[in-house]
């Protein structure tokens, strides 16, 4: 049984493994992607368990293509959205009230608020993240966030306690690519997958041996 124990909780930290390469494969394209690295740690002498999942900070590939209301993000940290969320995906768009905003339409916060501005003109972000218009003025600084707990939600969003950073950069009219390296990614899916196998092998021969030492019992 104890072997049938140490094979089973090898098997259940591979099938983690396999489920969260899987989804990184699966956002290799998505805008602002963080691909997701799972730990694990050694029960006893022969056993192993996930123990928690970290987020690679490495930055995505800068995406050009010259959208102004585009805008990759370089360096740690979040754009702070106006409904306590937040996110790497700088694939923005001017509303018809002049605010940046998600696809979504959720807003885009400066350091005082959303960002403001006539619908119909110009604007440059420097690469500080300060923001302005071409007659209005500057109209703020993004809120750029480095996020403490920070949980994926779906869709490119995040939640998390929001801390305003500096020492990050963006470039305008660019998004940023996902961070997963699809390859690395393939080869970790095997090996992952192959070591699952081998781990389910374990058990079945530990069920077979304790079976036909029962019988000789009997």
């Amino acid at each position: 049984m104890r072997d049938v124990y140490t094979s089973f909780t090898g098997a259940s930290a591979a099938w983690h493994q396999l489920e969260m390469i899987a989804n990184n494969i699966s956002n290799a394209n998505t805008q602002g992607y963080r691909e997701q690295r799972q730990h694990f740690e050694l029960v006893g002498e022969t056993s192993v368990k996930t123990a928690g999942t970290v987020f690679n900070r490495q930055d995505g590939d800068l995406i050009g293509d010259n959208v102004p209301s585009h805008l990759a993000l370089r360096g740690d940290g979040f754009f702070a959205l106006g409904d306590g969320t937040a996110t790497r995906d700088g694939g923005f768009r001017m509303d018809g009230e002049g605010q940046l905003v998600t696809a979504d339409g959720t807003t885009v916060l400066t350091d005082a608020g959303p960002v403001q501005l006539d619908p119909r003109e110009r604007f440059t972000v420097a690469a500080d993240g300060v923001v302005t218009g071409e007659t209005s003025g500057e109209v703020g600084k993004l809120k750029i966030v480095q996020l403490t707990n920070g949980v994926p939600l779906g869709g490119g969003r995040w939640s998390g306690t929001q801390t305003p950073i500096e020492g990050f950069s963006i470039v305008q009219g660019a998004r940023e690519g996902s961070n997963v390296d699809a390859m690395r990614a393939m080869v970790e899916l095997i090996e992952a997958s192959r070591y699952f196998d081998a781990q389910e092998k374990v058990m079945k021969t530990s069920d077979d041996m304790q079976g036909r030492l029962n019988q000789i019992k009997g």
